[in-house]
């Protein structure tokens, strides 16, 4: 189902305590977007700005929970369905929230093959913010928190938690067709490179 575009990519938010993911891994992250145009999103009040490519359409959140979302569409020679771009709060540790990820996979105990290898920490450019950045391919069980559950096949998420000041984090999740997502993954973790704490 289509839904019509959002007037604004610049959500409010009320952000929530977190701590690191325990056996995270610290790396670097400095890439480029795949295309030149880009579009600004001004997010948690304006005290986070990111960068995303202009394609990436805002639309109307799917739920009254997320702070905003953007719609990607597959490449133009894929008939996959396009993939969705949340940006929102939510509750409990940073451990917690990406537990709640790995169960929206289906596989062994409720999961997706998860390995700590998929689990990295990286540091902002010029800040001394770490960022988790999540990485889970598999059957991903589609629909609301404590509704129905549509197993998709051969789905990607991708997501990334920012803990800001006073205990506070802010959560990106890039999830949909792998062929829609993994022609898009170095966008979406050069739009998390690009992030600016104010």
């Amino acid at each position: 189902m289509n839904r019509r575009p959002h007037p604004s990519a610049a959500p409010l938010c009320t952000l929530l305590p977190s701590f690191a993911f325990g056996g995270a891994l610290l790396i670097g992250l400095s890439m480029s977007f795949s295309a030149a145009a880009e579009q600004t999103l001004t997010l948690a009040r304006g005290r986070l700005i990111a960068q995303a490519p202009a394609g990436w359409e805002s639309v109307e959140p799917a739920s009254m929970i997320l702070e905003g979302e953007l719609s990607i569409a597959p490449p133009a020679d894929s008939d996959a369905d396009p993939a969705r771009l949340t940006m929102m709060a939510a509750g409990g540790s940073i451990d917690q929230n990406v537990q709640r990820w790995i169960a929206q996979f289906e596989g062994s105990e409720g999961g997706s093959d998860l390995s700590a290898a998929d689990i990295k920490t990286t540091a902002l450019a010029d800040t001394t913010t770490e960022v988790t950045l999540v990485d889970m391919k598999g059957i991903y069980l589609d629909g609301p928190p404590r509704g129905p559950k549509t197993p998709r096949a051969d789905y990607r998420l991708l997501g990334a938690i920012v803990p800001l000041a006073e205990g506070r984090a802010y959560f990106f999740k890039l999830v949909g067709p792998a062929a829609t997502v993994d022609p898009v993954a170095d966008d979406f973790r050069a739009m998390i490179a690009s992030l600016e704490l104010r």
